[in-house]
């Protein structure tokens, strides 16, 4: 794509998904038509996912059609991804997620497990498209001494703290 693959590496609660968050809002925002896929292997982290980006929309019809853009993928993952709708003021999930064109971005929060599992790693790389984004997140303690398949070509970011502001992320 435009953009090149990341893999986002950090200790845990260093911010990698939140920077991953606001990348998913970004680009629901500037790009018209655009599709993302947050996945996560805990069912809890995805639905924080979601309902983080819901509430930075406003409620009504346009809330509706920003989830209508994001799909999530959690364990099982071989049951494939689900996608959103709001539901009087909630977020509800439907299995199958409506076949997408192509995800404009595919967020991967704990790719050091997900990756590692070469069942969990193919069914998420059957999601990626030609002009699909990757964000993966990796925690480094979790990754040490593993040899890991990541996709190849992914720009390696390593962050080492971030310092929270409600406007700007400072690395």
């Amino acid at each position: 794509g435009a953009e090149q693959d990341l893999h986002l590496r950090a200790p845990a609660g260093a911010g990698k998904t939140f920077v991953a968050l606001h990348a998913a809002l970004s680009t629901l925002r500037t790009a018209r038509g655009s599709r993302v896929l947050f996945v996560a292997r805990n069912e809890a982290l995805a639905l924080f996912a979601a309902a983080w980006l819901a509430r930075r929309c406003p409620a009504g019809a346009r809330r509706r059609r920003l989830l209508g853009r994001i799909d999530l993928l959690h364990e099982p993952i071989g049951r494939g991804p689900c996608s959103l709708r709001a539901v009087r003021g909630r977020v509800e999930r439907r299995w199958p997620a409506a076949a997408a064109e192509e995800y404009s971005l595919l967020l991967v929060d704990e790719a050091h497990h997900l990756y590692d599992n070469a069942a969990s790693r193919a069914a998420i790389e059957r999601l990626v498209g030609p002009r699909t984004r990757r964000l993966l997140l990796s925690d480094v303690s979790q990754a040490v001494a593993r040899s890991i398949a990541y996709p190849a070509g992914a720009a390696d970011v390593h962050l080492s703290e971030v310092v929270r502001c409600s406007r700007r992320i400072v690395a």
